[in-house]
């Protein structure tokens, strides 16, 4: 990344190139019009033309992203680092419990992205989804451009914690074999890709989406979604800066104080012990029964 000088000289060298291709290119058609077409004159037109409808767009789009589009580190940053300290305080001051502050931090980080993506990114509505427990998936925070806080797929997962599995929610792909490169599908219609979706509503609103895996050690994931295709191109950087930031923010609130280890005994009913338990009854059996007994000594004859 360029400094600020740097940037400034670039931008320097830009308008004078500029300018000198339009002294250029006003010079050839004085010429064609007072000494008649050539040509070579009438190819320097058409090639100096050319290169000043290229630098008259780049130009325009470097106006745009200075001056047009919102700064997502100012006004909104500002209101999501105070909404934060708010909610510390109330739950210092209450006395409320860890789950439920944890899941306020991350709900806030969701809106602070969904504010910044809106009118960055292609898609009018935008799904922010938190995704813990790499066995039985829990949705711990959810946010849209709606506002909305709770996703209609919480209280099928509250009846069953294999909800999601069974699905066979993108998601749950990506705790099974984790990994820390984003998962980008530009396309969820696209058959290739054979995205599940549990409703019409759910294939008009999520057209394309972006998977992040915000720890390998403990699987737990970030999905975003637009109602557009391709609202997430891998050949934007500062999108995927963007979003891997807001991973680490979401992280930091599951991982601190080792909450994420937590999740499970906050929320006991949502969750079927019954497997791990008996897994851990088989285990000591298992382990004994694989210790030898040592062969008695034979008696000397």
């Amino acid at each position: 990344m360029l400094n600020t000088t740097e940037r400034r000289v670039v931008f320097v060298l830009f308008c004078l190139f500029t300018v000198g291709c339009a002294v250029f290119e006003g010079y050839l058609v004085r010429a064609v019009v007072e000494n008649g077409f050539t040509g070579a004159k009438s190819l320097g037109v058409v090639l100096a033309g050319g290169v000043l409808v290229g630098c008259g767009s780049l130009f325009l789009r470097l106006v745009s992203k200075t001056f047009l589009r919102g700064s997502i580190t100012s006004d909104r940053l500002h209101r999501s680092s105070s909404e934060r300290f708010r909610i510390i305080e109330d739950a210092r001051r209450s006395g409320q419990d860890e789950y439920q502050t944890r899941m306020q931090l991350v709900t806030n980080t969701l809106k602070f992205a969904e504010e910044c993506l809106r009118g960055w990114v292609p898609g009018s509505h935008f799904e922010f989804c938190v995704f813990v427990d790499q066995q039985q998936p829990y949705l711990f925070a959810y946010f849209d451009s709606n506002h909305d806080v709770n996703a209609r797929s919480m209280k099928d997962r509250e009846q069953n914690p294999y909800w999601y599995v069974e699905k066979g929610y993108e998601v749950t792909k990506l705790l099974k074999a984790p990994t820390s490169h984003p998962r980008v599908l530009q396309d969820t219609s696209d058959a290739k890709l054979k995205y599940v979706f549990t409703s019409g509503q759910q294939r008009k609103q999520l057209r394309s989406s972006i998977l992040l895996c915000l720890d390998v050690a403990t699987p737990c994931a970030l999905v975003i979604s637009s109602n557009e295709k391709k609202a997430f191109p891998e050949s934007d950087p500062e999108v995927l800066s963007f979003v891997k930031y807001i991973g680490s923010l979401v992280r930091y609130d599951l991982f601190e104080g080792d909450f994420i280890r937590e999740v499970r005994a906050c929320k006991p009913a949502l969750f079927d012990e019954t497997n791990a338990s008996d897994l851990q009854a088989v285990r000591p059996s298992r382990q004994r029964s694989e210790v030898k007994a040592p062969e008695p000594k034979r008696r000397r004859t």
